[in-house]
């Protein structure tokens, strides 16, 4: 295996770094750019700050998050990279005492709205004074505000990785991080090495009609009742057991999920049933009578409720039912 040396002592900074990148730090908060939907600014790493006297040092439109600055150094170079001509690195320098837990990271604020994955490519190698060696005592890990997503430890290149943020929309501090697993003076420089960043768009959702069946047909809102009952259809291509009672809405009022076994979030042998006997499955789910009540009007309507499945699919169907009577008063 060929392996191509960054530095013979850690990088051109390896020794360079001190006061000075106190300033570095400064200038790259106060050139923190708008961020933007859809895309990392430049994710790709192939711009950097020109900074006197350490050009290079950080990829613009990212800020320099340096605990123990002392201890590590970045850099923009091209010895190694998978998209464009450049990527961004972290290392720790040579001959330097580690304590376990030290640290230095690149970071940056990104809209993940209606993002479903951020992807990197990533290289952890180590250097001695003019060999390849080994990549261990340190960790590579991406965070979003400050919570770690992705770790690795192994000397390698990776390519492709996916770290899951559909979950995270709005503003997020992303980090890129490497870290000492150890305590020690390592003859070794630990370099983590990363390009093409890059967001990955959620699917649009697909909207599915179905068929519902609400019971009672006639809502007597002067009832004591305790319950509304729909039992939903899918279409053919799709299965009851994927839908989620904690995603079901009548006219906009959540399902009901609770300890009981028909009543719960997933698919049970209490909610899965064929109700009206067309050897089609149906999911039941149970709504407060009084809540749905609030919003309903005496006279015939017709109430819509809707479902998510997974790979952002959205059921809708609709009945019509008759509302009758009033809260509190009597039947008509």
């Amino acid at each position: 295996m060929t392996h191509t040396n960054i530095h013979s002592r850690a990088g051109p900074m390896a020794d360079k770094h001190g006061l000075s990148i106190r300033y570095l730090a400064l200038f790259v908060v106060l050139l923190w750019p708008a961020v933007s939907a859809a895309e990392v600014p430049n994710g790709s790493f192939e711009q950097a700050y020109t900074v006197t006297p350490y050009p290079d040092s950080v990829p613009q439109f990212w800020r320099l998050k340096n605990p123990d600055h002392t201890m590590f150094g970045s850099q923009v170079t091209p010895v190694w990279k998978t998209e464009g001509v450049r990527s961004t690195g972290l290392f720790s320098r040579y001959g330097r005492s580690f304590t376990a837990g030290n640290s230095q990271g690149i970071c940056q604020l990104v809209d993940l709205t209606g993002m479903a994955a951020l992807v990197f490519d990533v290289r952890l190698a180590a250097y001695g004074s003019t060999v390849y060696t080994w990549f261990d005592n340190f960790e590579a890990a991406v965070l979003v505000d400050d919570r770690v997503l992705w770790t690795q430890t192994a000397d390698g290149t990776y390519v492709d990785q996916q770290v899951n943020i559909s979950q995270l929309p709005g503003l997020h501090r992303v980090e890129l991080r490497s870290t000492a697993k150890n305590s020690g003076k390592f003859n070794v420089a630990y370099w983590v090495q990363w390009d093409n960043l890059r967001l990955v768009k959620m699917p649009e959702e697909t909207i599915i009609e179905g068929v519902v069946d609400v019971d009672p047909n006639t809502l007597n809102l002067a009832s004591q009742g305790k319950w509304i009952t729909c039992y939903i259809e899918l279409p053919d291509g799709y299965d009851v057991n994927d839908i989620d009672a904690g995603t079901v809405t009548l006219e906009n009022i959540g399902a009901y999920t609770g300890e009981e076994g028909w009543a719960s979030a997933g698919p049970s042998a209490g909610n899965i049933t064929d109700h009206d006997g067309d050897r089609v499955m149906e999911r039941m789910v149970k709504f407060d009578r009084s809540a749905v009540g609030d919003v309903l009007k005496p006279g015939p309507v017709t109430v819509t409720v809707m479902a998510k499945l997974p790979n952002r699919t959205v059921m809708h169907a609709t009945d019509a039912i008759k509302v009758i009577g009033s809260k509190g008063g009597n039947s008509k």
